[in-house]
């Protein structure tokens, strides 16, 4: 067993056993505080008959503390139990990512799908049986909006930008339980990925202190003090006072006239502060080693080494006063007393004065390490995996490949692609692992480029732009058919190589929609097109003639793949071999379908 299955397991089993141990708790705080209530009732029954006032105030105070304590606590027992479910799931979802049966997983990354993208869908890096939905363990807007960025490669880092990832993502592996705390905060909280655009308007919206804030708050809490002390004096009249209440509830809504809006904003994103700032303190107080972690944790520091954490905290205790204001009887006196909500609006001023225009960076902070920690889910469940070395030349060179997201039943292949040899032709016959060989390749790319370690024994790459052309389909809301489609992908992928990017390409079955002939002609045309523009790539394809160019093109090395049969039944073994493919199954296929070949 791994080590990170054993991990695992051994924790949701302490999970489980906490669980058990704690609906023992919550059950008997449940009946406790039925009791407090029918006993609160009987006491304050039996000295209301008595009509001994005195004592029933005293009970019902009395009981009304006890149940507030073993209310306390009894929420305090349901919060804990459902942090440890949360636990549950998250190492319930790590051994669904080591067995490969992370299918099931209900956030797929979907909204992420765009088909003009280069590669994204071929080689399933979002949607159902993704990349995304294997490793995702965000739970942030901008977590889940950095990972997609770091999956679709958004920007093509250089060599010395993926050896400070790996780094990174090589010491966020082994802060496994910091991880999922981080992930049980995020959680608890539901801030999930709401979209909180508004919150980040008000935030850059510019911040103005009125001038009458600075001196009608404190005029009228003098005026109400003194008022006051005169009523307690017996000069004036109790009912001044009141006059004076009413006055001052006047003035705090015409000078707070703004905050109802602000109120119903703060409401809504209460949760997500909370949630932020909870996240955000984690990352403060963890020590990090690695350069890129250091970098991004010094970014939470402002110039005078004040941390991001105070204010948001800061932040908090603003909207948690704002709560009260809004929904509390004892706030009601203290705002016409001294006025309070004055203060809270400009204290929000002034805040964003000084912080407002930092938050989305503190977010997207927030956002990148849990992006990283997602991707360093592989480092830690897959501790044979390597971390790929970057080359400054132009190679692709593994052995013992995987595809990534196969788990378990993963077939390994070695593939070398360097020095002369540019284009590598798969060949082999139907459903023998061409397609899936290619996308084996394209995501070892991309996993060297996140930073990540990559499903081999050993993994060599430059550094390139990843192009596909595997999945074409026809389009009918733009009258486009598949050969069309895949006619446009290819268009793409030779401006990209004309433009001077370093392409690595991935074609499955090109021109497939067309007649052999001009199928053999173009894709012979293309590949030479592309070498002459210093792409390299993989070319899979029933098409045997073109084995022949490695003949006279010393760039072109044939692979393939075979089949074999049992008893009539066609097998395969998924095992690249150099050379043109042998063999052919499509009318072995078609006679299972019930073409009968001896009838004419």
């Amino acid at each position: 067993m791994s080590r990170a299955l054993s991990f695992y397991e051994s924790k949701i089993s302490k999970y489980e056993e906490k669980i058990k141990d704690l609906n023992k708790v919550i059950t008997k705080l449940s009946t406790l505080r039925l009791i407090i209530v029918i006993m609160a009732i009987l006491s304050a029954y039996y000295f209301y008959k008595r009509e001994s006032i005195v004592l029933l105030i005293l009970s019902i105070v009395m009981f009304t503390a006890i149940f507030i304590v073993v209310a306390y606590y009894h929420n305090k027992k349901i919060q804990e139990k459902k942090e440890y479910k949360v636990y549950i799931n998250i190492n319930s979802n790590g051994i669904a990512r080591i067995k490969g049966t992370f299918k099931e997983k209900e956030d797929k990354g979907e909204e992420f799908l765009r088909d003009e993208h280069p590669f994204a869908s071929d080689l399933d890096i979002f949607g159902r049986n993704s990349l995304f939905q294997m490793i995702n363990s965000t739970k942030t807007k901008f977590g889940r909006n950095k990972l997609s960025q770091m999956l679709n490669l958004k920007t093509i880092p250089n060599r010395e930008e993926i050896l400070k990832k790996q780094e990174a993502i090589n010491e966020l592996g082994e802060k496994v339980e910091w991880r999922q705390r981080l992930e049980v905060k995020s959680t608890i909280k539901k801030s999930g990925t709401k979209d909180i655009n508004e919150l980040l308007e008000w935030a850059n919206g510019k911040s103005e202190i009125k001038p009458l804030f600075k001196v009608v708050p404190y005029l009228f809490i003098a005026i109400t003090m003194i008022s006051i002390v005169l009523v307690i004096l017996k000069v004036l009249p109790i009912s001044y006072i009141i006059l004076v209440f009413m006055i001052n509830y006047l003035v705090v809504k015409i000078l707070t006239k703004d905050l109802v809006q602000i109120i119903k904003l703060f409401d809504k994103h209460k949760k997500d502060i909370e949630a932020y700032t909870n996240l955000l303190t984690l990352i403060d107080s963890e020590n990090f080693d690695s350069v890129l972690l250091k970098e991004l944790k010094n970014k939470l520091y402002s110039s005078e080494n004040k941390s991001c954490v105070d204010e948001m905290k800061a932040l908090k205790r603003l909207v948690d006063w704002l709560g009260d204001s809004s929904s509390n009887a004892y706030y009601l006196l203290l705002n016409v007393t001294v006025l309070s909500d004055t203060f809270i609006l400009r204290n929000l001023e002034e805040w964003r004065r000084l912080n407002g225009d930092k938050i989305e960076q503190w977010l997207n902070i927030m956002g990148e390490l849990e992006a990283l920690s997602s991707v360093s889910n592989l480092s830690f469940d897959f501790d044979k995996w390597t971390y790929p070395k970057i080359s400054t030349s132009d190679v692709v060179e593994g052995i013992n490949v995987g595809h990534p997201m196969v788990g378990e039943k993963a077939i390994v292949n070695s593939f070398t692609l360097k020095d002369d040899a540019k284009v590598a032709l798969i060949t082999g016959s139907n459903m023998s692992g061409k397609s899936t060989f290619l996308r084996t390749i394209g995501l070892n790319l991309l996993l060297s480029y996140i930073g990540a370690p990559t499903c081999s024994k050993s993994f060599t790459c430059g550094i390139f732009s990843i192009y596909t052309c595997m999945r074409t389909k026809d389009n009918l809301e733009e009258s486009i058919s598949s050969f069309y489609a895949e006619i446009l992908r290819i268009k793409i992928l030779i401006e990209a190589a004309k433009n001077g990017e370093k392409v690595f390409f991935l074609l499955d079955e090109i021109f497939k929609g067309t007649n052999s002939k001009d199928r053999h002609e173009g894709a012979q045309v293309l590949i030479n097109q592309l070498v002459k523009n210093n792409a390299m790539g993989l070319v899979s394809t029933h098409d045997l003639e073109l084995c022949d160019l490695e003949k006279t093109k010393k760039w072109i090395k044939n692979y393939n793949f075979q089949e074999y049969y049992e008893k009539n039944n066609i097998k395969f073994d998924y095992k690249l071999r150099e050379g043109r493919s042998t063999t052919q199954n499509a009318v072995h296929l078609m006679k299972l379908a019930g073409i009968e070949f001896n009838d004419k």
